[in-house]
């Protein structure tokens, strides 16, 4: 049984918005500001960030309307380059990035609904892994039912950083002394090397409009509809970003916004007074939700094309008779994610593996190239926008951030790999297991 396409361009397109938008807007430009000398720089920052994800985005557009199938770069990596790499990203997917994901981003929306109703550590866990099964129940019912849900907290974070925005930008009087120069002591390599650093939480707060590809065998006329809604989803985020960062330094000078802990709500009561930080907290608790649905609507269509292909549990390849959804795969996900919120394990795993998601954001660009010359007469609805520039350049900002985070921490990084490459005696257990089966 295959999937039905039910998702039109809004749904996709907040699908893309959704799976960007965490809780990374609301906290990460205090990391970036660490790095940064004045306001104007770290506008810079997340304005190159958004840049970089708007090109990835190209890339992604390309292969999804060239691929109208579920598996996202399960599938790209396997035709281009080796079906051993497509099962590597399906594994880390699976034991570290999104599971992780889930289980990390509902524990902080369980946290922040616990400003509103006070409860112990064991008790917000509890609440975190009910967040993930309600949701997980939701999205076997239907994908339109998830994608519904989907629909209105994406909006509803959307909304609720055009509160901050309209706030810090057209009611609160901003302090004299403006943004600072750009470069105030000079533009020289270890300025350079100090923004490349603040670049790396912009870039983590950017990732996630891969998701869309993960269900593009759900989407409606996805030739049409997969480049259109990368492009607007990604773009949209990209002027929520930057706006919310204008709040931000309109608030705030960068010494305070460097020394913040919880930067939206000290911006917010800096510019209106002490209701501030209850309304981030509860816009935390609406996007986390969100986010969190994103991430169980889209990991499980990765694992249910590897259970087709005989490279998961093979379970996990049913579709629902009434559902059309890939419930088994589903719960799978949810069993495991749930594993490792109870487990508190989650956290130590995203630390080693979260820079794996550029590891295969550059080999996805590599593919696109790599496509254009191993099968040009494939169709191809979409072109990526300056080709072969935007790949290329996509793919060293790839190699440089991965780069610079085995520089930053070597440990937590050759751990992270250990991990990723972990999969590789799975895979080759599971070809041999596959031979036999043909075989007989």
């Amino acid at each position: 049984m295959t999937f039905v396409r039910k998702l039109g361009w809004f749904d996709a397109a907040m699908i893309v918005s959704g799976g960007i938008i965490g809780s990374g807007i609301f906290m990460n430009s205090a990391e970036s500001a660490k790095f940064c000398q004045t306001s104007s720089q770290l506008l810079l920052v997340w304005a190159a960030g958004g840049l970089i994800a708007f090109l990835g985005g190209l890339c992604f557009a390309e292969l999804g309307a060239m691929f109208p199938q579920s598996g996202g770069q399960v599938v790209y990596l396997e035709r281009a380059i080796a079906p051993w790499l497509g099962f590597l990203f399906g594994w880390t997917l699976f034991s570290t990035i999104q599971t992780g994901a889930i289980a990390a981003v509902s524990t902080t929306c369980a946290r922040f609904i616990g400003t509103f109703l006070p409860m112990s550590d064991p008790v917000s866990r509890l609440l975190a892994a009910g967040i993930i099964w309600s949701l997980t129940a939701v999205n076997i019912i239907g994908i339109k039912p998830a994608s519904w849900i989907q629909n209105i907290f994406t909006v509803l974070k959307i909304a609720a950083l055009a509160v901050l925005i309209f706030v810090g930008i057209f009611l609160f009087e901003a302090p004299a002394g403006g943004l600072g120069p750009l470069f105030p002591h000079g533009a020289g390599l270890k300025v350079w090397s100090a923004l490349g650093l603040a670049l790396i939480p912009a870039l983590f707060s950017y990732g996630g409009w891969q998701n869309l590809n993960f269900v593009a065998g759900e989407v409606k006329n996805p030739s049409r509809t997969m480049p259109l809604a990368i492009i607007s989803g990604v773009s949209l985020v990209i002027v929520v970003y930057i706006l919310s960062n204008v709040a931000y330094v309109r608030a705030l000078p960068i010494e305070a916004i460097a020394g913040s802990t919880k930067l939206a709500s000290d911006a917010l009561e800096a510019m209106a007074g002490p209701w501030g930080a209850r309304f981030i907290s509860a816009a935390i608790i609406v996007s986390t939700f969100g986010i969190t649905n994103v991430f169980v609507l889209t990991g499980a269509r990765v694992y249910q094309v590897m259970a087709e292909k005989g490279m998961f549990i093979p379970a996990a390849a049913r579709v629902h008779r009434k559902f059309g959804t890939p419930h088994v795969a589903i719960l799978i996900q949810a069993a495991w994610a749930s594993g490792l919120l109870l487990s508190n394990t989650y956290g130590q795993l995203l630390q080693y593996v979260t820079f794996g998601d550029w590891i295969f954001y550059g080999f996805t660009a590599l593919a696109l190239l790599i496509l254009r010359r191993k099968e040009p007469r494939l169709a191809r609805p979409y072109r990526t926008w300056g080709y072969p520039v935007t790949p290329v350049l996509f793919l060293l900002i790839a190699v440089a951030v991965v780069a610079n985070v085995f520089i930053a921490s070597p440990v937590k990084s050759f751990t992270g790999t250990a991990i990723i490459l972990a999969g590789l005696p799975i895979y080759a257990v599971v070809r041999r297991k596959g031979r036999r089966a043909d075989a007989l």
